[in-house]
């Protein structure tokens, strides 16, 4: 396994899929996890879907780790999404009430992050 966050944990059970929306884009891990990107307002919104109430979340990856508002919603210029993005091979995803998600870093979250930049 590689270095990054959560190297010792295997990876939570899922698929990514993409899919364009009304608004932009959204990239899905399963029914636990979205990157959604609302073109006109260039935003990307990350959400936990497995957990009642949004909350702050903590996205970890192997070249940062950063707590972000319980609305996930991040300008398409954060850093924290190109980390997201150039993540080697996963990235951990964190919220109160729930267990940690160890996501794998597939290309469907970087093309959403992608759309909203373009």
């Amino acid at each position: 396994m590689g270095r990054g966050p959560g190297a010792a944990r295997p990876l939570t059970p899922g698929q990514w899929i993409y899919a364009r929306t009304a608004e932009g884009s959204e990239a899905r891990f399963g029914n636990l996890f979205s990157v959604r990107c609302v073109a006109a307002s260039r935003v990307v919104i990350l959400r936990r879907l497995d957990l009642p109430a949004p909350q702050s979340l903590t996205i970890t990856t192997d070249l940062s780790s950063r707590a972000i508002p319980a609305s996930g919603t991040l300008l398409e210029t954060d850093p924290l999404l190109d980390a997201i993005a150039f993540s080697r091979g996963r990235f951990v995803v964190t919220m109160a009430g729930g267990s940690p998600l160890v996501v794998p870093a597939w290309p469907e979250a970087a093309r959403t992050i992608e759309d909203c930049r373009i």
